[in-house]
């Protein structure tokens, strides 16, 4: 008996061993069961973790977003108020600019006056030069307000160096009445521009306004001379064509006397008008149709400034004398 227990016990021996072994394969297993849970639980919080940063990143992104927004208007906002402070600033400029173009057409007006007076002035003087240059831009601003009333559109006047001084007729009169009334515009306010002069001597005893009243009331009475394309042809034509025929022997006494290149081209000019006026006649016949009464009103204007010229011709000369 006492054999069997030793068996027994070697045999319990062996299943305690085997029973200690499944049991430390249990709890091996048991142990990587808990550490797997562990795992899971790690990678759980792992993955629980990286939804967290993704929702931060999504959170910073829309935050980095909102301070890039915050960014551009700040960059945007000085730019666009800066545009719009441009975009004035450039209109305002160009505000000149309309002026500018609005008044280019008397420009030409002023670099032929000043150019002119330059000239003058080393010849004769720079108080003369301007003196002389204003009784000329005087007499073509009757021709120019005259043609603006009558409603002829016109250019401003342009100035010649010894030559004299013209406006452009951008259109060509309806009838001899308004050539006539734009032709008389120039010497009315030429003669009274020598009469201020002449009152300057009187009030002043300033010679050189003696001398400029002389010249404007010389300057004038040339130009009313019965030929065209002077003013006196001009007006004339409202009286009668015809008397074209008295200025052009008046124009060549004085060419042969005095000879001056001025006046053979207008000697010329007038011949051309004459022939013209003869050969086309018939075409022009109601072009210079007027009634007697305005014919008899623009021969006594005629005829009292040409009279009035004279007269201060004479008087100037003796003061001068």
């Amino acid at each position: 008996m006492a054999g069997y227990p030793a068996k027994v016990n070697a045999k319990e021996g062996w299943i305690i061993d085997k029973l200690d072994q499944e049991k430390g394969r249990e709890e091996d297993f048991s142990y990587s069961s808990e550490y797997d849970e562990a795992d899971q639980d790690t990678v759980y919080q792992d993955e629980y973790s990286d939804d967290q940063y993704l929702d931060e990143q999504n959170k910073t992104s829309k935050t980095g977003n909102k301070k890039g927004l915050w960014a551009a208007a700040a960059f945007a906002i000085p730019l666009l108020t800066k545009g719009k402070f441009i975009i004035i600033f450039l209109l305002s400029k160009l505000k000149f600019l309309f002026v500018f173009l609005k008044l280019s057409k008397f420009a030409t007006t002023a670099v032929s006056m000043v150019a002119t007076i330059w000239i003058y002035a080393v010849f004769y003087g720079a108080k003369f030069a301007l003196g002389f240059v204003a009784l000329l831009f005087i007499h073509e601003m009757g021709h120019y307000f005259t043609a603006k009333r009558v409603g002829l559109a016109v250019s401003g006047p342009v100035f010649i160096p010894f030559v004299g001084a013209l406006i452009g007729m951008k259109e060509n009169p309806k009838d001899a009445v308004t050539e006539a009334q734009v032709g008389y515009g120039g010497p009315l306010f030429g003669s009274l521009a020598a009469v201020l002069c002449l009152m300057l001597y009187w009030f002043t005893g300033y010679e050189l306004a003696l001398a400029l009243a002389y010249v404007g009331f010389f300057l004038n009475i040339f130009n009313l001379l019965p030929v065209h394309p002077l003013d006196g042809g001009r007006i004339v034509s409202a009286v009668s064509p015809y008397l074209w025929l008295v200025g052009i022997p008046v124009l060549i006494y004085l060419m042969i006397k005095s000879f001056n290149p001025i006046l053979l081209i207008i000697v010329f000019l007038g011949l051309v008008q004459v022939y013209n006026l003869w050969k086309k006649r018939h075409d022009l016949s109601a072009y210079y149709q007027v009634p007697l009464k305005e014919r008899v009103q623009f021969a006594i204007l005629y005829f009292g400034l040409v009279g009035s010229l004279a007269m201060g011709i004479t008087y100037t000369l003796e003061l001068l004398a």
